[in-house]
């Protein structure tokens, strides 16, 4: 092969400076946060910059991924500069790998921020998961029956959002209904002055008083 024609395999002084700024987002994440990226292509991407803590949303972040595909799911740990995306399957995420590496967002403040995307293991995900529950949190492994599990998802109704008691919105893939209190995907939180008027469905109330006198046994058992 002559010099000419290896010429035309060297990068260009533009794509030597991102591929560094990509490799120092992967040292950066595996010293910082123990996240190992992967050299081989997955259905999962950690999408450097792209966190709430550096000030991108949801709602500004996953428009930009959907363009490459379905979204199975995006993971966005509170105050972390990063965020998991997975895809419905591995091509989707070559093509985000692809297209997305370098690109351009604004966040919240209208500042340019650059995505930098690298592969992780599936495993990853459940890396990320709680070690521990917070102290008085216990989780109670099949509390309803699959009889109980129907009765709620029929109670849900899809048709109209009377009176705007319960906000009701359709995502690109899926659709939502809010009780209790609005979810903002914007920063993955509730505003908590301002509860929603239409409470939880009357359904609810048979389960809760249900639970209620189950936690009381458990603590009754608990005492003695």
């Amino acid at each position: 092969m002559d010099s000419n024609h290896q010429s035309n395999y060297k990068l260009s002084k533009t794509e030597k400076k991102f591929l560094r700024k990509q490799i120092k987002a992967r040292h950066t994440l595996l010293r910082h946060e123990g996240i190992e990226t992967v050299s081989y292509a997955t259905q999962s991407l950690v999408v450097a910059n792209g966190g709430l803590g550096n000030g991108v949303s949801r709602n500004q972040l996953l428009p930009v991924l959907e363009k490459c595909g379905l979204v199975d799911a995006l993971l966005m740990p509170p105050n972390k500069p990063y965020s998991f995306a997975r895809y419905k399957t591995t091509e989707e995420s070559k093509r985000a790998y692809v297209t997305l590496n370098g690109k351009e967002v604004v966040d919240d403040l209208g500042q340019k921020i650059i995505l930098y995307l690298n592969f992780v293991e599936k495993a990853q995900w459940k890396e990320l998961r709680p070690q521990a529950l917070p102290p008085g949190l216990m989780v109670v492994e099949e509390i309803i029956s699959s009889e109980e599990e129907k009765m709620l998802l029929e109670s849900v109704d899809w048709t109209k959002d009377t009176d705007n008691q319960n906000s009701q919105k359709s995502l690109k893939h899926r659709r939502v209904k809010h009780f209790g209190y609005e979810f903002h995907y914007e920063n993955n939180n509730v505003d908590k002055d301002k509860p929603l008027p239409g409470g939880l469905p009357d359904i609810c109330d048979n389960f809760l008083e249900k639970w209620l006198r189950e936690a009381e046994k458990n603590l009754e058992v608990g005492i003695h």
